[in-house]
């Protein structure tokens, strides 16, 4: 993080010192966690559900913080020498009102990306390419919220060429505010499907929110969209600025022509003449790389200097991440889930060739509104009509999966529903048996990963005792 004064942090958030010592102190980094506070870092106590920052601001200092921003008294000895502690109305609203002021002192060309699927993933990818042209800061993990978004803007430094990031939303207004922040000079929106059906309340409304992206982009600012997606296509057509298409249409700025599978993943051709290699699991990640492709071209680069740079790409944790345990083979790509993305992963498992049989894990797909049953039906629909072997659901919400398989035709003896993860007991995990792959599907919330552990402590135990 460039240096900030206290009195500059105290304007950007409309605070006030309420501390006599300290005006002229200067912050190296920002954190809202006591536990990861260092040395010149101004702690900004946010009460979340579990806990308060407000109670943890003697460990900030002792850690070596120089201020607080707090939204209420505080029990601390708040007029020690070398802090202050900045008052504001809400201390969220100032972290956001913080990154805004601060990345507009940045000359990183800012990329914001947003969309129903495939975020993070695009988002690794971006920054992967675009450090080929010069340093590249990125959003840690998924960090794309209120607080998520504005940390990754402080981890942004005058020595970055480009910062990338990602913004998510399950209600309206909430990536407006992040554009807002952002400020970006691309705005990416890779897909709009039915999520967060519950805040957004529509397919519409979805696209209404990630259209939210395109209201803060810079001056002469690009928007690159996904030329596949009906959605995203209409808000590209009442975008005003410069847009870039991306996809397997062949009216797409940055189009894929030819596809080849190979034995880590796809050979893809990019607009006729350039050959590019993927070396990712799932036919849906081609469009995340196209995408990638088009921010490089919509921030004025050749394509063609990085058609080497993707063979060296790899997936973030819990996307498509392929291990084998003992005798078995699992697919964990537990880290989110939503109708669109179970379908893309079950379509990639339906043609693996493996040599025993294929067993579908998939848990309660949230946030879905009043149409989750039905949407939760279709998936299970679509499980039986594909070369699944066995199907296990996870929650009250992927029962109705269950229901639909068995709707559908699949065998009853095939189908299990668990209440929950800890109802997958490591004997319920021996029931796998050798050479068959497991893939692992389910919402953030329901911890779909933690059935990898069961069967590892069930397999390895058991390749233990052979050997």
């Amino acid at each position: 993080m460039e240096i900030l004064e206290c009195e500059e942090v105290a304007r950007a958030t409309n605070g006030k010192i309420s501390t006599d010592t300290g005006n002229a102190l200067k912050i190296s980094g920002v954190s809202r966690d006591s536990k990861s506070v260092k040395p010149g870092d101004l702690f900004v106590a946010i009460k979340g559900e579990r806990h308060d920052g407000h109670d943890f601001i003697e460990q900030a200092i002792n850690a070596g913080a120089v201020g607080a921003v707090v939204s209420r008294d505080i029990a601390c000895n708040a007029g020690r020498k070398n802090f202050v502690v900045i008052r504001v109305n809400d201390t969220v609203t100032a972290l956001g009102d913080l990154a805004k002021y601060y990345r507009r002192k940045l000359s990183a060309k800012i990329v914001g990306i947003t969309g129903s699927n495939g975020k993070t993933t695009t988002k690794e990818m971006v920054s992967h390419l675009l450090s080929c042209f010069g340093p590249t800061a990125r959003s840690q993990k998924s960090y794309n919220n209120f607080i998520g978004v504005p940390l990754s803007i402080f981890e942004i430094e005058n020595r970055h060429q480009y910062g990338v990031l990602e913004l998510g939303t399950n209600a309206p207004g909430e990536i407006r505010r992040l554009s807002e922040i952002s400020n970006p000079h691309v705005a990416v929106i890779v897909t709009v499907t039915k999520t967060h059906l519950e805040g957004l309340g529509s397919i519409e409304g979805v696209a209404r929110a990630k259209g939210e992206i395109v209201e803060g982009l810079c001056k002469g600012g690009v928007f690159v969209y996904n030329f596949d997606n009906p959605w995203c296509m209409k808000l590209a057509r009442e975008f005003k600025g410069k847009s870039i298409g991306f996809g397997f249409n062949p009216c797409a700025q940055i189009k894929c022509t030819d596809v080849r599978k190979n034995d880590d993943g796809y050979v893809i051709v990019i607009n006729g003449y350039l050959e590019v290699r993927l070396p990712v699991s799932g036919y849906h990640n081609i469009n995340n790389c196209l995408a990638a492709f088009a921010v490089c071209h919509a921030l004025g680069h050749d394509i063609s200097a990085v058609k080497d740079a993707m063979a060296s790409f790899k997936l973030p944790p819990m996307r498509m991440e392929q291990q084998h345990i003992g005798k078995i083979t699992v697919i964990n790509d537990a880290y989110n889930a939503n109708p669109e993305s179970v379908r893309a992963a079950l379509r990639y498992f339906d043609e693996l060739p493996v040599a025993g049989k294929k067993v579908f894990v998939c848990g309660d797909m949230l946030e879905l509104g009043n149409e989750s049953p039905q949407l939760h039906r279709e998936i299970g629909e679509l499980v039986a009509r594909l070369h699944i072997d066995v199907l296990w659901t996870v929650g009250d919400r992927a029962g109705e999966i269950a229901k639909g398989a068995k709707l559908a035709g699949m065998p009853e003896e095939r189908v299990v529903n668990f209440h929950n993860v800890a109802d997958i007991s490591v004997s319920e995990a021996g029931r796998i048996r050798e050479n068959d792959t497991v893939l692992i599907k389910g919402s953030r919330g329901m911890q779909m990963e933690n059935i990898v552990e069961k069967f590892k402590e069930c397999f390895l135990k058991r390749e233990a005792i052979r050997n």
